[in-house]
């Protein structure tokens, strides 16, 4: 060591023409060339633990950023994860650690043994990735059991979705389809809190999403537009608020929108008409306003509309006539006015027709009589004027009339 002379070697005699020998002092016995072998030992076992070190893979040092089916405790790179999963991040230390998804990918990182990489399959990576951001943000530790659900993994599936060996396709109560990826969510009914983030929309092959019932709160992300093969979302009676977004007209697929029984708010948007295969329309209890867009029109496989308990105004848009599949229509409860428009006589698929605890004024047309498979017309507290048209007198299927 510098500045020394503990261990001093001696040089001796040179023995043999062009050859040199060093051999220790005689004053220093139990020595390997000249150091005491407790040193020796000292050093070895030193050198042994740094070896030790360095070959344990961390995410500062691993020199294998993926894992490997060969190999699955090797971890993924944590900063590699968040480049290749959250656009817009370039740096780990740029999210906050007690968010949802840096604790999903120290997950990934760090707890995953499923053996996903980033170049071979990304894809399905991404999904697991969201998932269990999913599990984070919806308070995935407090999920418990509910009586009424029937399905059997329920009762084990919090574990589940901890548990880095098994596929994320047997995290009930998500289901994929053959080829590993997420198509059905069915969360109703459930013991989810908290907001949805950003990355539902990266289940681009979701057909259905079912989290109604549940105590799921803040807005509807815009990324739920990215959902383009989508056919059923149920939000039904959580809490969310804020507007309906508008990339809600981006799910032109969808045939099922449930939005009932929350506190949402604003407009219904234009975009609405750009959802052709819709055929069931819940807004109901919320607190909607303004008028309802000629758009509503569109939409011409709708079966059923039910707007019913907000603070919609305006009148009836005449475009309704072209839902000539409509079973039912409920407008009750809202502060709409003017006079029923004659085009409602087209619906003639027409079940049932509320129109209950509005400003509606003038005289009930007489399309109205065109419509023979209504059951049930509820038209009380309204300022309707007038008689009764004779025409009611065609609807040979009427149970129940309230004026």
């Amino acid at each position: 060591m510098e500045g020394t002379n503990q261990y001093k070697w001696q040089p001796l005699e040179i023995e043999e023409e062009g050859e040199a020998l060093f051999r220790p002092s005689s004053n220093e016995k139990d020595k390997l060339f000249g150091v005491p072998r407790k040193v020796w030992f000292g050093l070895l076992s030193a050198f042994l633990i740094a070896i030790s070190f360095y070959s344990i893979p961390t995410a500062a040092h691993s020199s294998n950023p993926t894992v490997s089916s060969s190999n699955p405790t090797v971890p993924l790179d944590i900063e590699m994860l968040a480049n290749a999963l959250l656009p817009g991040v370039n740096s780990i230390s740029d999210l906050n650690p007690t968010t949802s998804q840096y604790r999903a990918l120290e997950w990934l990182a760090y707890n995953d043994t499923r053996g996903l990489t980033i170049e071979d399959d990304s894809t399905q990576l991404l999904e697991r990735f969201s998932l269990v951001t999913l599990f984070y943000a919806l308070g995935g530790e407090d999920w418990k059991l509910d009586d009424d659900w029937e399905d059997d993994c329920w009762e084990v599936w919090s574990g589940l979705w901890l548990n880095g060996s098994s596929s994320h396709c047997d995290w009930r109560p998500v289901y994929c389809g053959e080829d590993g990826l997420v198509t059905v969510f069915k969360f109703n009914a459930g013991w989810l809190s908290g907001e949805l983030p950003p990355e539902i929309g990266n289940f681009r092959n979701a057909r259905a999403m079912q989290f109604g019932l549940n105590g799921l709160s803040g807005s509807i992300p815009t990324e739920i537009g990215y959902l383009q093969q989508l056919h059923e979302l149920d939000l039904s009676e959580n809490s969310f608020s804020g507007t309906i977004p508008s990339e809600i007209g981006n799910l032109q697929q969808l045939e099922s929108l449930g939005l009932d029984a929350n506190y949402l708010s604003g407009t219904i948007p234009s975009e609405i008409g750009n959802l052709q295969q819709l055929a069931r329309l819940y807004l109901l209890n919320n607190k909607f306003s303004g008028t309802i867009p000629s758009e509503i029109g569109n939409p011409q496989q709708l079966t059923l509309v039910n707007l019913s308990k907000n603070s919609f105004s305006g009148t009836i848009p005449s475009e309704i006539g072209y839902l000539q599949q409509l079973n039912s229509l409920d407008l009750a409860k809202n502060d709409f006015s003017g006079t029923i428009p004659s085009e409602i006589g087209n619906l003639q698929q027409l079940i049932e027709l509320e129109l209950y605890n509005n400003n509606f004024s003038g005289s009930i047309p007489s399309e109205i009589g065109n419509l023979q498979q209504l059951t049930f017309l509820d038209v009380r507290g309204n300022i309707f004027s007038g008689t009764i048209p004779s025409e009611i007198q065609n609807m040979y299927q009427l149970n129940e009339f309230l004026t």
